[in-house]
């Protein structure tokens, strides 16, 4: 788990309670034993000649004595051009748990974001904390978990800095051992009343609560498998009226895409069914899963398996036959939670070297309890509800009824005289929008038609509550209204095309319909000179396209391994990272480069028009690292080369071309380098990059005015494209706290990352960005998390920032044009596009206590939230939140002139 923190946004109590000793010395500031005004233990680090600092003693929180640390200069360069607080020598031990918490405020720090690690000073190697927070001009409390990624007993240094001028204020330091519990599941099925701890353990509430997972080792980090694979069918059961049927063929065999690093078309031959949330069971005691099975044939080769949380896993082998037949699993947990799958299993095995190609299981009666052997079935509980849509993913269009399927299933029907139903929607803000009761409760399946109106659009969620006596089932589902996205083109993409094909059918819906691909690398496409061979990339490439979707080439690294200019030292690893090592060097010969180029684009002519010159030049290790000597001006020798020969190859080739990250400093001299050299005048559009982290979007204007100032200096202006970003949350998630690597930090909601999703699209539409491409097409696995998918839970279910998404796309076209800023008090930020007749303004206000109300003054203008709803009335006070003005039929001034504050 090294270099992976967690975040604690709804997760302090759980090892907050525990007491431990506190390894910070001088935690609370009070010691100044040479009365120098500096705290005891405490120092300040950074670059004398970029940073001027004073870490100094202040009034505290509560009365008592704290820490001030001021940046009064400070100019951007090496790493050490930072402010910072730290305290040295820390220890921390490999694979123990801590917790580090501390109150801060915080006053005019540039980006408002304060970063926290713990570094070996020996190696300058992370030791696990590595997160980041915002201050607030008032007191907060910050607390963070990690796990110790490596033995660090001296030398260590506790860290806390900025990279701006501004001042912070910190007291109450606790850094303390945190125990075995570090984190837990975010979904778990209590034990307490269960004979059987597995819900609708026999399908008859439908599909809900089940998904698949494959018991196939998975190579690639794109993401398992995301949804059920198999059919309820009603005409076999071993219990009730329904059971689960598995068919795997060679015609619908899932198969798991990815394009990176390697290119991965793997096909699943055992996709398992499993209950989705973690069951409580208790470590060290027996347990048995058993469930029941047939087959269309004979001796069918099948899995009963358990996996733990944390890790770990049981499974047993089963062969199947045309009768049903329970099998069971019996086990003693080493974790104090687990889920369970079942299914057929058709991977090559020393005893079946040549599986059969295909199979049909049925699954049902599924159960586990705490027993030395399997019992007679029962459910979980007496009575069962579930909620279900026939719409992948739950998303509907926004025109068209939403079609909830409520089912109830009782093993007692004597239950059901005094049951009562209540089920209610919340909407993107989780406020209740409908409620009904229904009092009198039949075992069946119930379909809630709920009309479409404009007040149920965007994200939302169903909640059911049954309750029988003193029986209470409960069950919530994520669905979404949006404006279904139909057109060929958008301004919105995804880095990496996600691994399913309902999840490329989501994008399109929601108009993410680029997506970035990374499958031309040089050594996959020409692995000998002169030897040619596109069947993979094909595969990658023509599967998005299939569902209607644009790809961006990119050819990611500037040479394969024998075409290389590195010296034989440098050789390729049979690992990643290593295994890129040559393919970061410059080519040998640029004719070789560009013969590669030009064949690559001629075979895909007229599949993709727009190709990218390398991912991230220069400041990575991987594509002609600045460290090796390259430049802008090497760059734009490349991008050079590549433009003629793409455009040789296709007259319709464009041409993407950047340095990546966007930032103040060395990255903005390698693109004036870059421009100067002719590269602005080789490509078609400049490519950015930039992962926000928790800062509110506004920063970004800065940046991308200077790279605007850049272009303007050396030839105009041309359209730029931001072709990795992200904020990232999850509200649901399968993991408490959620596990991150630093550029995901998770904001604390999802309504956060959809308001700041939307502000950071329009800022950047409204500085000459043209396309935005989201990190990264990854998808959550039964019961795990993948933050980095952004937009959808487990079976392509939707987040929050998904109808936002939508809107967006519906609100600013590819065809709509910036037109100017509304001049409106601060803080208040009013950006107006006009697409044809239709104006379109975003308003938000950054600080929402000091925005002032705004009154429309022309029966034109409609006022419309986030996710697309009308909101009442000619008068409105901005907040965090943005909202869309639209009218048709204005000018431009007539609009502005009717949006006053």
């Amino acid at each position: 788990m090294s270099r992976i923190c967690f975040s604690l946004a709804a997760w302090l109590v759980l090892v907050g309670c525990l007491q431990a000793d506190n390894l910070a010395r001088n935690p609370r500031f009070e010691s100044d034993s040479d009365g120098n005004g500096v705290p005891d233990e405490w120092r300040t680090s950074g670059d004398a000649r970029l940073v001027d600092q004073s870490l100094t003693l202040d009034a505290g929180r509560d009365g008592s004595q704290c820490a001030r640390l001021a940046c009064t200069r400070y100019q951007a360069g090496n790493p050490a051009a930072h402010a910072m607080i730290c305290q040295l020598d820390i220890p921390v031990r490999r694979g123990v748990g801590y917790r580090v918490s501390f109150w801060a405020k915080g006053d005019g720090i540039g980006d408002q974001v304060v970063s926290v690690a713990l570094s070996d000073t020996a190696v300058w190697a992370n030791c696990g904390l590595q997160d980041s927070f915002v201050p607030t001009p008032q007191w907060t409390q910050f607390e963070f978990v990690f796990r110790a990624s490596r033995d660090c007993a001296k030398g260590s240094r506790f860290q806390i800095w900025f990279q701006s001028t501004g001042a912070l204020w910190m007291d109450d330091v606790e850094f303390e051992e945190a125990g075995d519990q570090l984190y837990r599941p975010g979904e778990i099925v209590a034990a307490a009343g269960r004979r059987n701890l597995v819900p609708n353990a026999s399908f008859e509430c439908g599909s809900d609560g089940w998904g698949s997972a494959e018991w196939d080792r998975t190579a690639h980090w794109g993401g398992l498998m995301n949804r059920l694979f198999g059919q309820l069918d009603s005409q076999q059961a071993s219990d009730g009226r329904t059971s689960l049927r598995i068919e795997l063929n060679p015609d619908n065999q899932p198969v798991s895409f990815f394009d990176y690093y390697d290119l991965h078309r793997s096909p699943v031959r055992a996709p398992l069914a499993g209950n989705q949330g973690f069951l409580e069971v208790e470590p060290g005691q027996a347990y048995t899963l058993s469930a029941c099975l047939r087959a269309a044939k004979d001796d069918t080769p099948a899995l009963l398996a358990v996996r733990l949380f944390g890790g770990g896993s049981q499974q047993k082998p089963v062969r199947v036959g045309r009768d049903w037949q329970r099998f069971a699993l019996t086990f003693k947990p080493t974790a104090r939670w687990c889920y369970v799958l079942a299914g057929p299993d058709l991977r090559p095995a020393p005893d079946r070297p040549a599986p059969p190609a295909r199979a049909t299981v049925w699954l049902d009666a599924v159960q586990l309890e705490r027993a030395e052997s399997p019992s007679e079935f029962q459910t979980s509980q007496p009575v069962e509800i579930g909620l279900s849509t026939d719409k992948t993913g739950n998303v509907f269009d926004w025109d068209e009824p939403l079609r909830i399927r409520l089912t109830v299933r009782s093993r007692e029907p004597d239950r059901l005289r005094d049951a009562r139903i209540e089920w209610r929607m919340t909407d993107f803000f989780d406020r209740q929008v409908r409620a009904e009761a229904i009092d009198r409760v039949a075992s069946g399946e119930t379909v809630l038609e709920i009309p479409s109106s404009e007040t149920l659009r965007g994200f939302l969620r169903v909640h059911a509550r049954l309750t029988a006596g003193d029986l209470v089932s409960e069950r919530a589902m994520r669905i979404a209204a949006i404006p279904i996205h139909r057109g060929d083109n958008s301004r919105f993409g995804v880095n990496h095309a996600y691994p399913w094909p309902h999840l490329l059918d989501l994008c399109r819906q929601a108009g993410l319909v680029w997506m970035r691909d990374w499958s031309l690398k040089w050594q996959d496409v020409e692995p000998e000179k002169g030897r040619f061979t596109f069947t993979e990339p094909d595969y990658q490439i023509d599967r998005p396209r299939k569902h209607g979707l644009q790809v961006l080439g990119l050819l990611p690294f500037p040479s394969s391994n024998w075409s290389s200019s590195a010296p034989a030292s440098v050789q390729a690893g049979d690992r990643y990272p290593e295994n890129r090592q040559r393919a970061a060097y410059a080519p040998r010969d640029l004719a070789e480069f560009e013969n590669y180029v030009a064949r690559t684009v001629m075979h895909y002519q007229g599949r993709m028009h727009w190709w990218q010159v390398f991912n991230e030049p220069l400041f990575t290790d991987y594509s002609l690292p600045r460290k090796l000597g390259y430049d802008g001006t090497t760059y734009a020798t490349h991008v050079k080369a590549f433009a003629r020969a793409a455009r040789q190859a296709d007259p319709q080739a464009r041409v993407l071309a950047g340095i990546g990250y966007l930032s103040d400093g060395q990255i903005l001299e390698d693109f004036e380098k870059f421009f100067a050299a002719g590269g602005l005048a080789a490509a078609d559009a400049i490519d950015i990059h930039h992962y926000p982290r928790l800062r509110p979007p506004e920063f970004i204007e800065g940046p991308l005015q200077k790279l605007n100032d850049l272009m303007a200096k050396h030839g105009g202006r041309k359209p730029v494209w931001l072709t990795e970003y992200g904020y990232y949350a999850d509200d649901d998630p399968a993991t408490v706290p959620l596990t991150h690597h630093g550029f995901n930090q998770p904001l604390a909601s999802e309504v956060q990352q959809s308001a700041y999703a939307v502000r950071w699209a329009v800022l950047n539409f409204a500085n000459g960005v043209d396309k935005i491409f989201y990190h990264a097409g990854t998808c959550d696995g039964l019961n795990q998390d993948s933050l980095q998918g952004i937009f959808f839970e487990y079976g392509g279910t939707p987040h929050k920032i998904y109808a936002a998404q939508a809107a967006m796309a519906h609100f600013l076209t590819p065809t709509t044009k910036f037109v100017s800023r509304l001049t409106l008090a601060a803080p208040t930020r009013a950006y107006l596009f006009r697409d044809g007749d239709r104006l379109v303004c975003v308003i938000w206000a950054e600080n929402t206590k000091t925005a002032k109300e705004i009154s429309l003054g022309n029966d034109k203008v409609r006022i419309l939230d986030l996710m697309g709803q009308p909101l009442a009335g000619r008068r409105f006070t901005p907040d965090s939140t943005p909202v869309y003005v639209t009218a048709s039929g204005l000018t431009d001034d007539k609009f502005r002139n009717a949006v006053r504050d």
